[in-house]
């Protein structure tokens, strides 16, 4: 009981440490938003969202999709962002 309590203890130490080398040695995935833009998205050009958490990434931020396909990362506490995502979860719902 005690031997597979210490192994399972070491798998998961070095599983988080080979993911620590990983992120460490490489930086943030390529797709992570390393700092907030100040461009503000009118509502009509914004296709869709994703919210991105930290992590594997050094900020929050909501990456908004436009609708020329290109990718915006915003502030999640800005009171435009909060609006864009109330209207583009309305428009889910009404497509749905």
């Amino acid at each position: 009981m005690q031997f597979s309590l210490v192994l399972a203890t070491f798998l998961c130490f070095s599983t988080w440490m080979s993911l620590v080398h990983t992120v460490s040695a490489h930086g943030p995935p390529s797709d992570c938003c390393l700092q907030w833009s100040r461009t503000k998205l009118h509502p009509k050009q914004i296709k869709n969202y994703t919210i991105q958490s930290e992590g594997v990434c050094p900020i929050k931020a909501v990456v908004f999709l436009t609708v020329r396909g290109k990718r915006v990362c915003s502030n999640p506490e800005t009171p435009w962002v909060k609006k864009a995502i109330l209207k583009v979860d309305r428009e889910k719902k009404r497509a749905a």
